[in-house]
């Protein structure tokens, strides 16, 4: 079973861009507050910034195809 995600590629790339530069501008001090969407972050919600640029950084990789996804190998024992 592949993974699913909600985004096709271009809108994962743009929201990696929104999320990479709230990230860039909190880090730097170029925002004391930062919205993107209905959500907004400070300075101290860096760590949950990142966390998304992960999350949607794996989507791209997956997404891209560059990723793997993981499959399940089953091995049954027998003796001859």
């Amino acid at each position: 079973m592949a993974l699913e995600y909600a985004y096709t590629l271009a809108e994962a790339q743009e929201e990696l861009a929104a999320w990479k530069k709230c990230a860039h501008d909190l880090a730097t001090g170029q925002a004391q507050n930062y919205r993107i969407g209905n959500r907004e972050f400070t300075a101290i919600d860096l760590p949950e910034v990142r966390r998304q640029i992960q999350i949607l950084s794996n989507a791209v990789q997956v997404l891209s195809g560059k990723a793997r996804s993981t499959s399940v190998v089953r091995v049954v024992p027998r003796d001859l």
